[in-house]
């Protein structure tokens, strides 16, 4: 555990694991380990044996599915602090339903499924805090079922811009492009030229400014209404 101890607070802090005694987290994390990945480096493939869930300490992880043509559909971008692959733990399966890949120099904390799952039945708050967070994935998703069904490409961008605003207090809020914007395309199931296309022409309603892979909101009023 010597090498993990750095990220017990880290972990502590996390809702996860926040329910967890001190001796408790202890014996979970002296059985983790670390997992270090390279840039485009592969943590594993659709279908391979599930043991593990992890934790991002730093870098950005991509989940996505690739279908016969070789075309990448994403499905999720889990970046610093964040978990996934939590879910296989109740879903009855023993296999990763989708591919992971680091979009950059990523470190990750693997749990094993198995252990934590011991540590929750000693814990119930645990297990209701999972649930809690398991529920909250299942609406994210659901909500972009409806948005990428039923909403055209236009709104998928609006939406995807709306949401990644973290200072909703600011005047002019800005929103990282934390993913290259083909990835962001892929995630919006649209083609990377309408992405850019729809981007540059809110810049000329002057509703966004674009500068590298920092969008600002100018007017955030137009933009929460805008078709």
């Amino acid at each position: 555990m010597d090498n993990l101890t750095p990220y017990y607070r880290l972990l502590k802090s996390h809702h996860l694991f926040t329910g967890f005694s001190d001796k408790e987290l202890q014996h979970l994390l002296a059985e983790c380990h670390l997992k270090k990945l390279a840039r485009d480096e592969w943590l594993f493939h659709q279908g391979d044996p599930a043991p593990a869930f992890y934790f991002v300490i730093d870098g950005s992880i991509k989940l996505f599915r690739t279908n016969r043509d070789g075309n990448e559909k994403i499905i999720e971008v889990i970046n610093n602090h964040e978990t996934f692959a939590e879910a296989i733990m109740f879903s009855g399966q023993h296999n990763y339903p989708v591919n992971a890949q680091a979009l950059k120099a990523s470190t990750l904390l693997a749990i094993a499924c198995t252990r934590y799952i011991d540590c929750i039945t000693r814990h119930p708050q645990q297990a209701l805090a999972l649930a809690a967070r398991l529920s909250q994935r299942l609406h994210a998703k659901i909500n972009e079922i409806e948005t990428l069904s039923l909403k055209n490409a236009t709104h998928r961008v609006v939406r995807f811009l709306i949401n990644g605003i973290t200072d909703n207090l600011s005047r002019e809020p800005v929103v990282e492009l934390e993913i290259p914007k083909r990835l962001v395309a892929s995630r919006l199931s649209i083609q990377p030229e309408t992405f850019s296309r729809i981007l540059h022409h809110l810049a000329d309603e002057k509703i966004i400014h674009i500068k590298g892979k920092l969008i600002t909101i100018l007017d955030l009023e137009r933009l929460l209404h805008y078709e």
